[in-house]
């Protein structure tokens, strides 16, 4: 079904773009963003002939997998924040990484028409001057500091898909971007439904309808890919620990998600890979039912997972950019020094002094942490944007303040101890948050680098919030595997 709007939105493309007055929006950056008449009618027929499509197979499915009650309204949340984010992009602000990427994509996406051999040089070849000449001016030219920025390059690339689809139409790319990477977080929905079935509601509300999510990982943007890539990264690492269907196609996956993220965000595998392992081993050991052999075996797989850790860092320390082990930390002090300044006009945040060493860092760790998860507080907030995400945070400070209140904690450990997925989520959470809360200063940047976190922590939370809710109501708890 959704192969079937694919194929007749991109005739139904064809049609329409043969006889199409153009309307443009002036951007600050580059260009122009060019909105044709026949882009609507296809946008509002794309819409419906996704949320049909949606509505489907969920009654197909939700008989067997009751889960799925959830799957239509999940879409039309992500097709939402996809169109509300390119609105306010585009006819506010009139400016942004997004459009940015939208124009620079948009000269690929002309040199595919133009010509195949040119385009597929440009494509596979590095962001030299040698590459970019082989752009014209009937393609238009990417940015040349988009084009060297091998991260940028390789979003750009994996935007041509959407864009040949949607005729170069902006809008019409967003709703695809956000359609596409929302099957990555309805994945990682069900996985965490499969280990906690009587949940899924609350689950539902972590990962599926977060309003930070919805917004910064729908749009073309950096981290609406990497948000998905993290997402499936977790959902073939569940899939190889339970043995779910083909174990080389699970590892093919995880490598080819493994190599998106460090392509696009390196730094988000500083934290992901160990967590990563600790989960896999730890699921292991969970397995081994003589106590003293498990107990014995833990030191072994910690030096396991820093070993691995290790060298993977050492081969790949140059993807992590400002985030590597060598910069991390003095670029951290630089920009916390930076954020000082008038030109930021109170949209940034300190987290005092320190030096740049490893314990300096480890001395801002309740205060990046805190900064990571929590903030921007509603009242630092200074646009309509980031009200929206100061209320979110102060629902989430909310949660997190109830469950460390009311939770008993050997009840808390338990559920750690019997679900390797809580504990893969809270380390890699509050690391995560320790990492951008430390190394960003910005609340416009840090929202949307904080978004892989988001799900993870909020699944967290929203398990310990159902299991006491249910003591508390005097219910049966759920079987948590």
């Amino acid at each position: 079904m959704v192969f079937l709007c694919f194929f007749f939105s991109a005739h139904l493309l064809i049609l329409c773009a043969t006889f199409a007055p153009t309307v443009y929006v002036q951007t600050f950056t580059y260009g122009k963003v060019p909105i044709e008449i026949w882009e609507w009618p296809v946008f509002i027929f794309l819409i419906i002939a996704f949320i049909t499509a949606a509505s489907y197979i969920q009654r197909k499915r939700i008989i067997a997998e009751p889960e799925f009650r959830f799957y239509s309204l999940g879409l039309i949340a992500k097709m939402f924040g996809g169109i509300a984010f390119a609105c306010i992009y585009v006819f506010y602000y009139k400016q942004g990484d997004t459009t940015s990427f939208y124009e620079c994509s948009m000269a690929f996406s002309r040199l595919l028409m133009h010509d195949l051999s040119d385009f597929f040089t440009v494509y596979t070849g590095p962001g030299t001057a040698e590459m970019k000449s082989y752009f014209t001016m009937d393609t238009g030219e990417p940015m040349m500091y988009m084009f060297e920025e091998a991260s940028t390059r390789f979003t750009m690339k994996l935007l041509v898909p959407f864009m040949v689809l949607s005729g170069n139409s902006y809008f019409i790319t967003t709703l695809l971007v956000a359609i596409f990477t929302y099957g990555a977080l309805w994945q990682l929905f069900r996985m965490f439904v499969s280990y906690f079935p009587g949940y899924s509601k609350h689950i539902a509300i972590a990962i599926l309808f977060m309003p930070s999510v919805l917004f910064w990982g729908s749009g073309i943007l950096k981290d609406s890919f990497t948000l998905a890539a993290t997402c499936y990264l977790m959902v073939f690492t569940y899939r190889i620990i339970s043995k779910k269907g083909s174990i080389l196609l699970n590892i093919i996956g995880l490598l080819f998600f493994t190599w998106v993220v460090l392509s696009i965000k390196a730094y988000v595998l500083l934290i992901l890979i160990p967590c990563t392992l600790v989960w896999f081993f730890y699921a292991r050991i969970r397995r081994i039912r003589n106590t003293l052999i498990r107990v014995a075996t833990i030191p072994f797989i910690y030096l396991i997972v820093l070993l691995s850790s290790y060298l993977f860092f050492s081969r790949f320390g140059a993807s992590f950019g400002k985030f590597s082990f060598d910069k991390a930390l003095q670029t951290a002090v630089i920009t916390q020094n930076d954020l000082k300044q008038d030109y930021y006009q109170g949209n940034s945040f300190d987290i005092g002094s320190w030096e740049p060493t490893p314990i300096g860092a480890l001395s801002k760790f309740p205060q990046a942490t805190i900064a990571g998860l929590f903030r921007p507080f509603v009242f630092e907030s200074k646009n309509a944007v980031m009200i929206i995400s100061g209320l979110e945070n102060l629902f989430i400070l909310g949660i997190t303040l109830y469950v460390l209140i009311r939770i008993r904690w050997r009840f808390l450990v338990e559920i750690i101890n019997r679900s390797p997925i809580i504990l893969y989520s809270l380390v890699f959470s509050i690391l995560f948050a320790f990492m951008i809360g430390l190394t960003t200063s910005n609340f416009g940047a840090m929202v949307r680098f904080k978004i892989p976190l988001i799900p993870l922590y909020m699944s967290s939370m929203m398990v310990f919030y159902s299991s006491m809710r249910e003591a508390t109501l005097g219910k049966k708890r759920v079987l948590i595997r």
